[in-house]
C-alpha cells in the first residue's frame, strides 16, 4: 500500500549560474488518511514505468511525442543540445521497456507511445510540477 499522507512539500536541488539552490514546490494538502491498495505486479509495473522515464530527456522525448508517431531525425530536430545517436538510446531504453512501440516506415523508425496511462501519467506531472503550463 502507498500512503501519501504527510508529505506535502517537494524540494529538488536546481543549477543556476553555477549555484545549486533548494526549489520548493507546495502540493496540496492532502486531508486524512489516503491510502491507494495496490497488489505487487501493480506497484512493480508502475515503479518500472516511472523509473523507465525518470531521465529528463526522456521525459522531454516523451512530452514531444504526446499522440503522435515521429521519427528519430524529427525527434533531433525538435531537441536541441544533444546528438541524434544520445536520442537513439534513450529511445532503445524505453521501448526496451514498454513504454514506447515503432513502427519502419520505408527508412525511418517512427516512435510512439505505447500506453495512454503514460499520457495520463505525464499530465498529471505537468500538472504537479508545471503549474503555468495548465
Amino acid at each position: 500500500m502507498i500512503n501519501l499522507n504527510g508529505h506535502d512539500r517537494y524540494s529538488k536541488m536546481t543549477n543556476s549560474a553555477n549555484h545549486e539552490r533548494a526549489e520548493v514546490i507546495d502540493f496540496p494538502k492532502i486531508e486524512g488518511d489516503v491510502v491507494l491498495p495496490m497488489g505487487d505486479r501493480e506497484i512493480n509495473r508502475t515503479a518500472h514505468a516511472i523509473k523507465a522515464m525518470a531521465h529528463p530527456l526522456r521525459l522531454q522525448l516523451l512530452c514531444i511525442l504526446g499522440t503522435q508517431e515521429i521519427s528519430v531525425q524529427e525527434l533531433t530536430n525538435r531537441v536541441h543540445k544533444t546528438s541524434q545517436s544520445n536520442i537513439s538510446q534513450h529511445l532503445s531504453h524505453m521501448l526496451e521497456r514498454g513504454i514506447l512501440a515503432n513502427r519502419k516506415v520505408g527508412n525511418q523508425v517512427l516512435y510512439r507511445i505505447r500506453d495512454n496511462r503514460i499520457l495520463s501519467l505525464i499530465s498529471m506531472m505537468r500538472t504537479l510540477f508545471c503549474p503555468s503550463h495548465h
